[in-house]
């Protein structure tokens, strides 16, 4: 059962850059094909632990629901080793 949800965004040509120059970058890290959205998912990823460790959430609500949706991230991580 596929429990993908589609969501369609509307980026800049700059922001289609970046996602690429993501892409490609990780690509060369990993040594895997990885596709933009495998790179969207690991910038993801990156935000969220940058928002535990770096930053402090001063909403106790917000800092956990921002530690629960990494962790679940991480404990179904379908995209191995694109994680930054």
């Amino acid at each position: 059962m596929d429990t993908r949800t589609e969501i369609r965004l509307r980026l800049t040509p700059q922001e289609v850059a970046g996602l690429a120059a993501l892409t490609v970058g990780l690509r060369g890290v990993t040594e895997a094909e990885l596709t933009e959205e495998d790179a969207a998912v690991a910038a993801l990823e990156l935000a969220l632990t940058r928002l535990i460790e770096d930053f402090e959430v001063p909403d106790e609500s917000a800092r956990a629901r921002v530690q629960q949706a990494r962790d679940e991230l991480r404990a179904h991580w379908v995209r191995g080793g694109a994680s930054l």
